[in-house]
């Protein structure tokens, strides 16, 4: 009898200490991450690890609006603030290029870079620039570039490219737009260069990937719907309904098909998680969710406020980091959070 009891209690211990409603596991869980934030404190460029400031090096007046992290490689997108057109710059482990120069935009024409992606040791960009193209349907470009080299994607006589953005699933880039096709106007995604059609959208937004597939995030009769592309199942993703919408984010991850909305313009202080509206319980006049990251089931939110501006970053609800501006200026400020295992 002896002989049995023990295997008993070990095999009992075990399952206690593997149960996942375990508070030192959830713990564990949470504190084996490490949390990047990106944003800018006195005009310059700089991205937060656990809360230890890295400054970018950046003579200039700069914001850093988007961190990826790979490979322990630490990669920022950001920009200057001092003119309309600005110049955009890219970090790689604190090595800076100059962007337009990088990718071989002709020197004083005015461009924008959308967004960027990173796949092992690729790295991606998307943007458009004025090529000057007296021809007006070449006036303007809409490019890719991987690790610098440029496929123009599509030209148009108008600017018509700002909402896209750019993710990479399985080796393929996948990049949502609005082109010009054949003289009308087409919203859609690309994959790699093969542009996809989806009729009635009205602006396209980004994609995730969850356990349910890739997932692509649109507006479509003032509301949010989203389109699983392996089978073009389309699904309203969160039924709120207005015909102001100036951003939207859906978030994810492969190991779940939870997913989550994010947007601007009437959607303040709260997000979707699947088709539930769910309100931030936290710190209701930073009423903007600026970004959110899911990591192993935990949510990691950016949240702003407006007048004084100020950013607060948040793990499952808890305020982990903040930073505040003088009166009636935007010196700081936190824009981007990127997470991963440590």
């Amino acid at each position: 009898m002896k002989t049995l009891i023990l295997p008993f209690l070990l095999l009992l211990t075990f399952c206690i200490s593997c149960s996942p409603d375990n508070t030192d596991a959830l713990e564990k869980n949470v504190t084996s991450h490490d949390v990047y934030v990106a944003g800018m404190e006195n005009y310059k460029a700089c991205y937060w690890k656990n809360n230890i400031k890295t400054n970018l090096f950046s003579p200039d007046s700069t914001t850093a609006n988007k961190i990826i992290v790979e490979n322990n490689n630490v990669h920022v997108l950001g920009k200057t603030r001092t003119n309309f057109n600005g110049s955009y710059y890219y970090w790689k482990n604190n090595i800076r290029l100059n962007l337009e120069q990088y990718l071989g935009i002709p020197a004083g024409h005015y461009y924008k870079i959308l967004d960027i992606a990173v796949d092992g040791n690729d790295t991606y960009f998307i943007g458009y620039y004025d090529t000057l193209s007296p021809v007006a349907v070449q006036r303007y470009a809409f490019c890719l570039w991987k690790n610098g080299v440029k496929t123009e994607l599509n030209t148009s006589d108008n600017i018509i490219y700002d909402d896209s953005k750019i993710s990479v699933f399985n080796h393929q880039s996948y990049i949502s737009a609005t082109i010009r096709n054949a003289g009308t106007t087409e919203s859609g995604y690309y994959v790699n260069s093969v542009f996809h059609t989806v009729p009635g959208i009205i602006r396209v937004c980004n994609f995730t990937e969850t356990s349910s597939g890739i997932q692509f995030l649109y507006i479509k009769n003032y509301n949010y719907y989203s389109m699983q592309l392996s089978t073009n199942t389309e699904i309203l993703a969160a039924n709120f309904s207005h015909p102001i919408f100036t951003f939207g984010k859906i978030s994810g991850e492969k190991t779940s098909a939870d997913y989550y909305i994010t947007g601007r313009m009437l959607m303040n202080n709260f997000y979707y998680k699947n088709d539930i509206e769910t309100t931030f319980p936290l710190d209701p006049d930073y009423e903007i969710i600026q970004d959110l990251f899911v990591l192993d089931g935990n949510i990691y939110v950016i949240k702003q406020k407006g007048i004084p501006f100020a950013s607060k970053v948040y793990i499952n609800n808890n305020e982990i980091q903040s930073i505040t501006n003088p009166a009636n200026t935007v010196v700081n400020a936190f824009n981007s959070v990127f997470v991963v295992v440590n």
